[in-house]
């Protein structure tokens, strides 16, 4: 390791002024430009971050040995006096895709003398290109193991990127700190489209940008993706700009603030013919033809940083002091936004929060490329997930979740498990070096003291904040500081009017939650009184924010199972909405694992379950609760990935004696068998179960779909169940009429078709009509002539129950023709003739006078 700077050996009576305006402090160089301390220190050789390209084998990232050739004889010898080529007569135009490389004939002039050296500026481009083709050509793919990697070109998903708009704000954004409400400044934003949009002077401006995010929000990723244009050729340049593109990765600057010694560590080879000076001089003369990809300027340690030492300090060139004429992009997180901008404000400060939530399904779909069902799957789970589904658009996490559902077919039955595992990949990213009992101890402590401001916020009494003032944290300092280098929390500074503060916040809402748990938790666990403090915070959890705390409560139950019966003990005693306090009781049931905690759990009559979340806590709970559930009614959304689910439901004895059960069945994009599954299922339900049993399948407007293997399956299903419905989406008039046609004969109850063109075609219903119970053609274009139609397919004394023909366009006699027909239709207890291009008054009043029996709810909705 080099020795500190005091120890080192000076030269004597050689002096140069620091590169840079004449503003710069002048240094104590020698002739070469370069101290010797800085020619023998390493820039460090810290791991790569996660959104760093994995090493090849043959990657050289160490710094070469050192030979007489990097210490010329003659310390005068002068750098511009190099023979070498400029970038005028010989530029590389590297592109966003790729670069052109002009060659030269044989060099002309005076002859080298080995004073000069080998080096020419083309072996500088061509040895850039060599290491970007080791080293920007694959992404990680793994938050951890660095081994792992995938190509860049198949992997790469562009970041949605926002350039601020200078001068512009709006107070509009309000959030609460413990002063009470405030209305904080926010800059407005344009779009950034593409990549190219980033490299673009007319959209952004200047010369020098600022890429702001949060952990693991691709940032990195999109460096790599620059550094990796630079080496294919015959593409579209980067706007004819730059002669060099320089990517250095701050984060393995570990003991030098040089940049030039991180060309020579990180880019350029060990054998490499090139001296630093000879560098130097090709840098200074093209200047303006640099392009300087800065790489986590919150990742460079602040001594280093702070260093006064160096050729092209980092700072230096951050704070636009030297190379002033250079492109410069610097990527970093937020706590350093103001550090970058106090020295130098004329930065281009562009913003990622990671995928737009298309690009990030298309992420996932890349990701499964072998199982295009696998990725569809975590696609339509997500959804599902309100929660997942936002954090999820963080490139990191996006991985995290892909990873996880590769190795287990799902994801982890509790959601602490997950986000357990999203911290501990968080901290180990920014930790590699630690022993892992040694990460969860550090680790933990710092989320116990980020957890504790958490919570407080979480069970504000004047309602719940997401944001601190930094001053919150003045107990736990180290804290935060460690937990904005990992990720954990993130710093910014806002203006409020004339006030200046510098706030917190975790990525999103859910982590906060986790964090705020694992504090709770660790308070039940202590030694003196620990039960006590528990409780006390768990009575500020009342039925006036109960469900708000959901996930609070859920990562509780998942953290302990002595905090779980006490907080279902806390539920039961609760009062408000039975069916959503059971729903939530359900889940903390399952995230607690516990089996003898069902007891704790009041008997539902009413279970409602529109999420894979509610459908996986039922039937967790159906195997423990002693059955049966007398009378109880169930209401479930279902798709293919909870088929297992329904399956255990429905067979659990508990259902014997169930009241009504009603299943929505949505059909997904791509399977073929599905249908025919819930009939296998159906088979092997008890035939009271299946007596209460009422089954609605919905085709979506991309839902699979095959006329004969549909029509099979009702079939199968109508000889199985009372209750048969059918819903479609959007779906081709041929494929509407088709299907009704297939179906002639099948006991249906209810049909219902949206957004389909059955002008002229509403004949085909008769095909089922004689068992319908319920018709509901909404937005179908119908119009008069339909009217009629329908009218003369529906007899006298037709046992129809509901009609609903909104978002159609009839006159007034059409309507009175249609209620005076439905006066035969005996059980006839629900009308729905909503924006059907007339007066509402008029329509109640034609109603009212054939149809007496039914009354107006809502506009154009009328019920017995």
């Amino acid at each position: 390791m080099a020795e500190p700077p005091a120890k080192r050996a000076r030269r004597q009576n050689e002096t140069q002024t620091n590169p840079g305006p004449s503003t710069a402090a002048t240094q104590q160089l020698p002739a070469d430009g370069v101290r010797d301390d800085q020619k023998t220190t390493q820039s460090g050789s810290g791991h790569p971050s996660q959104q760093e390209p994995t090493p090849q084998p043959t990657q050289q990232l160490q710094p070469r040995p050192l030979s007489s050739h990097d210490y010329p004889q003659q310390s005068g010898a002068s750098i511009g006096s190099i023979g070498t080529v400029s970038g005028s007569q010989n530029p590389v135009i590297v592109g966003s895709s790729g670069v052109n490389i002009t060659y030269n004939s044989p060099l002309e002039g005076p002859e080298i003398t080995s004073l000069q050296g080998p080096g020419t500026f083309e072996d500088l481009q061509h040895e850039i290109i060599d290491n970007y083709k080791q080293t920007a050509t694959t992404i990680p793919a793994h938050p951890i193991l660095e081994t792992r990697y995938v190509e860049i070109d198949k992997f790469f998903i562009p970041l949605h990127l926002q350039k601020n708009i200078p001068d512009k704000t709006k107070s509009v954004r309000s959030v609460r700190l413990p002063e009470g409400k405030i209305f904080l400044d926010e800059a407005l934003y344009d779009i950034l489209n593409s990549l190219d949009d980033l490299f673009n002077q007319e959209k952004v401006k200047e010369i020098k940008i600022l890429l702001v995010g949060g952990a693991g929000t691709g940032k990195s990723t999109l460096l790599v993706k620059v550094a990796n244009s630079c080496i294919t050729l015959r593409s579209k340049p980067l706007l004819g700009r730059f002669d060099l593109v320089l990517w250095i990765k701050l984060r393995q600057m570990q003991q030098s603030s040089c940049v030039l010694d991180a060309i020579f560590d990180q880019i350029l080879a060990q054998n490499t013919k090139l001296r630093r000076q000879e560098v130097k001089g090709f840098i200074d003369d093209h200047e303006s033809g640099i392009a300087l990809l800065l790489d986590g300027v919150d990742e460079i340690p602040s001594h280093v940083l702070q260093s006064k030492e160096g050729v092209y300090r980092v700072q230096d060139i951050l704070h636009n002091r030297v190379l002033t004429k250079s492109f410069v992009l610097v990527t970093t997180r937020p706590h350093m936004v103001d550090y970058v901008l106090g020295g130098h404000p004329n930065y281009a400060r562009v913003e990622t929060s990671g995928f737009t939530p298309r690009d990030r399904d298309q992420y996932i779909r890349l990701n499964h490329p072998d199982d295009a069902d696998m990725g569809e799957a975590l696609v339509s789970y997500l959804e599902d997930n309100a929660n997942l589904q936002e954090i999820s658009v963080v490139p990191v996490i996006s991985q995290m979740l892909c990873i996880v559902w590769k190795n287990q077919k799902s994801l982890p039955m509790r959601i602490t498990e997950l986000y357990k595992e999203f911290a501990v990949a968080l901290f180990k990213r920014r930790n590699t070096e630690m022993s892992d009992k040694q990460l969860m101890s550090n680790m933990m402590s710092i989320i116990d003291g980020l957890g504790r401001v958490a919570l407080q916020g979480l069970l504000d009494s004047r309602g719940e904040r997401l944001m601190f003032d930094e001053t919150e944290f003045q107990n736990c300092q180290s804290c935060l500081a460690e937990g904005c280098r990992v990720g954990f929390v993130q710093r910014e500074t806002f203006t409020i009017g004339l006030d200046v503060k510098v706030l917190v916040t975790f990525p999103h809402k859910s982590i906060q939650e986790y964090f705020a748990a694992c504090h709770l938790v660790r308070l039940l666990d202590g030694f003196f009184f620990g039960k006590t403090k528990f409780c006390r915070q768990l009575k500020r959890i009342g039925t006036h924010n109960v469900h708000e705390m959901e996930y609070l409560l859920r990562f509780c139950c998942g953290r302990s199972g002595k905090a779980a019966g006490l907080i279902l003990s806390h539920i039961k005693k609760m009062q408000g909405d039975e069916s959503k306090l059971q729903r939530l009781a359900r889940l903390l049931l399952l995230e607690s694992g516990s089996e003898e905690l069902a007891t704790k759990l009041v008997r539902p009559t009413e279970v409602d379950c529109e999420s894979n979340e509610d459908l996986k806590s039922l039937s967790y709970y159906l195997q423990h609760v002693t059955p049966p559930l007398e009378g109880t009614f169930f209401h479930m959304y279902v798709r293919k990935q909870e088929l297992t689910f329904l399956r255990g439901i429905l067979l659990s004895d508990s259902m014997e004696s169930a009241g009504l059960i009603v299943v929505h069945y949505y059909l997904s994009e791509q399977e073929e068998e599905e249908l025919s599954l819930i009939a296998e299922t159906l088979g092997g339900v008890d035939e009271q179960c299946r007596a209460q049993l009422n089954i609605t399948v919905f085709i979506l407007a991309k839902s699979w779909f095959d006329v004969g293997r549909v029509s099979h399956s009702f079939f199968c299903m109508h000889e199985q169940i009372d209750g048969l419905g059918l819903v479609m989406h959007q779906r081709s008039p041929d494929e509407v009429v088709d299907l009704l046609k297939a179906l002639e004969g099948c006991r249906l109850d209810m049909f219902a078709l949206y957004g389909t063109n059955l002008h002229a075609q509403v004949r085909h219903v008769s095909h089922i009509l004689s068992s319908l119970t319920v018709l509901q053609l909404d937005a179908c274009r119908l119009v008069d002539d339909d009217v009629k139609d329908l009218i003369s397919i529906l007899p006298a004394g037709h046992g129809l129950q509901g009609l609903n023909l909104d978002g159609n366009a009839f006159s007034l006699d059409a309507v009175r023709a249609l209620t005076h027909h439905l006066q035969g239709l005996p059980k006839l207890y629900y009308l729905s003739l909503l924006n059907i291009g007339l007066d509402p008054e008029l329509v109640r009043q034609v109603v009212s006078q054939d149809l007496p029996h039914l009354t107006e709810t809502q506009e154009g909705k009328f019920q017995a």
